[in-house]
Parts: structure tokens; C-alpha cells; sequence
């Protein structure tokens, strides 16, 4: 679906600027926030930033520190309701993309809560169902990411049904950084442990891949994902996991609702496979920007 971002850059000059004093004690920003001329959030959630329209698949940010040893979970929300600009897949004359990906956030928040994460479930909603919004979801995923180390972000979506030059064959799949390194090896410590819920259900997962680069208009279908691209920069393990398309989902769970059930085998999974992937640097040494995860 076409955002178009250009037309929003007036509004996001505008926005305000807030004090260090709204900062969460639960966080600290690596960079000083006077660098940076737009601000958004509240809470651990506000985020400072840079953007000029320029370079959209680079995050001018503020790091933003989380006060914590526990392994970070980025679990956000990027779909607006029905009425507005990205409400996500269609089934059956209804869309679906935001009840799907409230289901998902939470399923996961709790498995990731009780894996002993440190959960954080940004959301456009928080920030504005609007261009101005979208921009500063993005970029406080990428100020997360640049601010600390063992920070993942996942995004569980339901796919839409038509296929198009960016997207041929539409079902489950895994949408990784275009743009910047990938990480091989977690994309396939996530992809292993995906791989007993599709087959036991019969459908095929196409695995991690590429989306974009086909357009360069910020926000297009064809271009860079740029919730991927702007938290890649600091930190490859972020990702946008179509877990089927819509009308699947609805036809083998019975409905968008019920799909919470029919795919809590692979919520599991994901969430283990999260954990697994962060267990496997608990033998690196430690230094003063190395947290790691109480076992």
C-alpha cells in the first residue's frame, strides 16, 4: 500500500519539542536530545529524532538506552483501523491487518514476558494514525536498536491475497533489511524453529527474503520496508513475519479471532527461537555495553 510520505514532511517540521524531563527513568537517551529538531511519545516511548525527507532508509536518531539486563523484544503495532492509511489485509470486505496484529502483539508480549524479555509494544496509534506517526514509530524501533545490544523486533502480520511484482506468491514469509547486512544466522534460528507449525498445517513458508528495491518513493509497496530499513542500520534482527495470508488464516482458524489459537503453536515457536538466538551470546565476555540476560 502507497504511503505517501512526501507530502507529509511539512506536518513533521512541526512537530514539537519536549524536555529531557519527559524522558522515562526507565531509559537514557546516548545522544543529546538538543541534536535533534522533532521529538514524539511519551514515556518510554518518546523518541527524538532527525528527518528532512532525505535518506528515508537511514534513522537520524537519539539512542535510546533501556535500563535493563534482560534481552529486549520490539513487538510493534503498524496498522491503523479500518478508516485509515494502512488497515492491512481484506477478507471478506472487512479489514483485518490491525485486529491481527493486536492478536499477535499480545500473544507474543506474554510468551516473550514469560521468557524473561524486556517487552516493548510501540504502536502507531500512540504516536498518530498518520504519516507523522509512522515516522516516529520507525524511528524510536531504530533509536531502541541503535541504544542497546540483544534487541529484537518482530512484527506478525496476516498477508493480503493478491500477488504483485513485489510480492509473487503471498502466504507466510519472512521480511528482512534490503538495504543493510543481514544476520543469516538468526534469520535461520528463526526460520528452524518455524518449520514443524507449517508443515504440520500444510503450508509452505517461503523463508526470509528481501521486499523492496523496486521503487524509490518512501512508503510505496515496491520500495524499502522503511520499518526495517531505519532499524536495520543499528541492528539486523528485525523483521516483518507474514504468518499466512488473511483469507487463510480465516479459513483454517474460522475467523481472524480464532486464528489466536490455530497459530499459538507457532507463536511458541518464534518466541523460543527469539530466546534460543539470545542464550547463544550469554559465553560472550562482558564489558560495560554488554548486557546480557540473567539466566
Amino acid at each position: 500500500m502507497m504511503l505517501l510520505r512526501l507530502i507529509a514532511i511539512i506536518a513533521i517540521l512541526g512537530a514539537a519539542t519536549v524536555s529531557g524531563a519527559d524522558i522515562d527513568p526507565l531509559i537514557s537517551l546516548t545522544d543529546s536530545e538538543e541534536d535533534y529538531n522533532l521529538s514524539a511519545g511519551t514515556g518510554i516511548y518518546r523518541v527524538h529524532y532527525n528527518y528532512t525527507g532525505q535518506d528515508w532508509t537511514h534513522a537520524d536518531v537519539a539512542g535510546i538506552k533501556v535500563e535493563t539486563k534482560k534481552p529486549i523484544a520490539i513487538l510493534p503495532m503498524q496498522y491503523t483501523e479500518p478508516s485509515g492509511m494502512q488497515p492491512g489485509a481484506m477478507v471478506a470486505g472487512r479489514h483485518v491487518g490491525k485486529e491481527w496484529n493486536t492478536i499477535t502483539q499480545r500473544a507474543m508480549a506474554t510468551r516473550l514476558t514469560a521468557r524473561g524479555f524486556f517487552v516493548l509494544t510501540p504502536s502507531i496509534t500512540q504516536y498518530g494514525e498518520n504519516l507523522q506517526g509512522f515516522q516516529a514509530l520507525e524511528h524510536f524501533i531504530a533509536g531502541v536498536h541503535k541504544g542497546n545490544r540483544h534487541v529484537q523486533t518482530i512484527l506478525l502480520t496476516a498477508d493480503a491475497d493478491t500477488p504483485n511484482p513485489q510480492n509473487p506468491l503471498p502466504g507466510p514469509q519472512m521480511l528482512v533489511t534490503g538495504t543493510h547486512q543481514r544476520n543469516i544466522a538468526w534469520e535461520n534460528t528463526l526460520q528452524n524453529h518455524m518449520t514443524d507449525f507449517y508443515q504440520s498445517i500444510g503450508l509452505t513458508n517461503r523463508g526470509a527474503r528481501v521486499r523492496g528495491g523496486l521503487s524509490d518513493v518512501e512508503g510505496s509497496s515496491a520500495a524499502w520496508h522503511p520499518l526495517i530499513e531505519r532499524a536495520a542500520e543499528y541492528g539486523p534482527e528485525v523483521a516483518i513475519l507474514e504468518v499466512a495470508r488473511a483469507a487463510d488464516i480465516v479459513a483454517r482458524a474460522g475467523s481472524i479471532k480464532q486464528g489466536e489459537t490455530w497459530a499459538a503453536p507457532l507463536f511458541d515457536a518464534i518466541a523460543d527461537a527469539m530466546l534460543a538466538w539470545t542464550r547463544r551470546h550469554e559465553l560472550a565476555p562482558r564489558s560495560p555495553n554488554n548486557d546480557l540476560p540473567e539466566t
